[in-house]
């Protein structure tokens, strides 16, 4: 695996489908935008505090193609703006080709 980042503003939709920290936010949805990406994990800019240990759902556009991934919370961050490290899940059911986009370098 391979954990280069890559910067890349993207916009992503997010779904909470877990969140023990605050179970408010359970089965909310909003746009986060992706600050940096990788094989395994990516960091994103959002307008709410995301506790860490949530699971979200994520869709990306990129390069014209969709990417439905899953991943979990494990850091958090505010600098004016919220800011979450997620770590994707390898289950995801686009996750094989999410990684294989970094296998070509894009």
């Amino acid at each position: 695996m391979r954990l280069d980042r890559i910067e890349r503003e993207e916009n992503v939709l997010v779904d909470v489908i877990q969140c023990t920290g605050n179970p408010g936010l359970n089965a909310t949805s909003l746009s986060c935008r992706t600050v940096d990406v990788s094989e395994g994990g990516m960091k994103v800019s959002s307008d709410l505090d995301i506790p860490v240990a949530t699971v979200l759902g994520l869709r990306l556009d990129f390069s014209s193609e969709l990417y439905r991934l899953e991943g979990e919370v494990r850091w958090c961050k505010t600098e004016g703006k919220h800011y979450v490290g997620l770590l994707i899940d390898e289950d995801s059911p686009d996750y094989v080709n999410w990684a294989r986009m970094f296998q070509l370098d894009f």
